[in-house]
């Protein structure tokens, strides 16, 4: 899977523009603020429909401007050819999307055509940050690569607002405690599946992320991923009826609240070293690793899932790499990943006489010199 070229039209710094790349490593060169995490932005937003940065549209809009348009061409396993449309109106307040000029109403037929991996310098959060930030990485992994947990994630956070909002009526006392029995039916039902997706994903994620942790600190140190949830049961077996007696135990809790304190929007991942929690004893290297591993099993399970490799999206993660990690990143790409790397200098690495040189590109105020 590869990105052959995207088009920016009124796209924050991009007035109009149109940015062609290589199969292989591509290198987007510029001092800051010249549009360098932009143009990642784009693709990331062609890849799941949102900004990684969690803005809104409108704040992707260019000054003095009423919408924008982005556009990719890419190429997946097999040699079909997608072109990928998105564009959005202030005016209107809502976004359209096209595939291959077709246009779609639903977001689970456009998310999983074009799938990436962002990783930033902000990622390192992942370790020690909150808990929401997890979920976030999860939820995004997986909505790109199974359209059925996206659909069940979606209906999941309808349920949960309904639910919370039935609290909220008890609270006042304008609803009954018996008024929250369908929706804790609905809510038991989604979540069990979104909680057996998200530990089935971390297992096998969990591997690939003991393999490469141990690569890239030479065996120094044992890491290890786990999915924590509170819905979870011995030898993770989960059922409705185990949720229901969660929720009813938690009901007078949760109606004094006004809110639903179990259930996917709580629940965790739980990085370790030689045993101990990360988040509290982790250094600023050891989180290095972690997040590095992290995203280099989030490359290898989506692989795994999909029979195609994602598009790594690197945004000024070598100056925040060693030598010997950008070497083990590299190796472990060539051959394998497109990758889209973005800088202020062009990084110190080095390549076999065999292996393609980097494509190069430059940008300046939004625009390719």
């Amino acid at each position: 899977m590869w990105i052959r070229e995207v088009t920016l039209i009124n796209f924050r710094n991009y007035a109009k523009e149109t940015i062609v790349f290589s199969p292989g490593i591509n290198l987007i060169i510029g001092s800051n603020g010249e549009g360098k995490t932009n143009l990642l932005e784009s693709i990331f937003l062609l890849a799941t429909t949102r900004s990684y940065r969690q803005s809104h549209e409108r704040d992707m809009v260019a000054l003095s401007c009423d919408s924008f348009y982005v556009s990719g061409a890419a190429t997946l396993t097999g040699d079909i050819k997608h072109t990928l449309e998105l564009a959005y109106s202030q005016v209107q307040k809502k976004k359209q999307v096209k595939v291959s000029g077709v246009p779609v109403t639903r977001l689970t037929d456009f998310m999983g055509i074009l799938n990436v991996v962002f990783f930033s310098p902000e990622d390192l959060n992942l370790v020690k940050g909150p808990k929401g930030l997890r979920r976030r990485f999860l939820d995004i992994l997986l909505s790109q690569i199974d359209k059925l947990y996206l659909y069940t994630l979606q209906q999941y956070t309808r349920v949960l607002k309904q639910r919370n909002e039935c609290l909220k009526s008890i609270q006042r006392g304008t609803m009954r405690t018996t008024d929250l029995a369908p929706w804790n039916e609905q809510f038991a039902s989604l979540a069990e599946r979104i909680v057996r997706r998200r530990a089935e994903a971390v297992t096998e994620i969990a591997k690939y992320f003991a393999v490469y942790s141990r690569a890239i600190n030479q065996g120094k140190e044992i890491l290890a991923l786990e999915y924590i949830s509170q819905l979870l049961k011995v030898k993770d077996i989960l059922s409705n009826v185990s949720i229901h007696e969660v929720l009813l135990k938690k009901q007078q809790e949760d109606i004094a609240r006004g809110l639903t304190s179990v259930g996917p929007h709580r629940d965790d991942l739980l990085f370790t070293i030689n045993g101990l929690q990360a988040a509290e004893y982790a250094s600023q290297g050891q989180q290095r690793t972690a997040v590095l591993g992290l995203k280099m099993a989030e490359l290898e399970y989506m692989y795994k899932v999909t029979g195609d490799y994602p598009i790594l999206l690197l945004d000024d993660v070598f100056s925040e790499l060693d030598q010997s990690r950008r070497e083990l990143l590299l190796s472990t790409l060539h051959g394998k990943v497109q990758a889209l790397v973005t800088g202020t200098e062009v990084p110190a690495f080095s390549l076999s006489p065999l292996e393609a040189s980097p494509q190069l590109i430059r940008v300046r105020q939004g625009k390719v010199i």
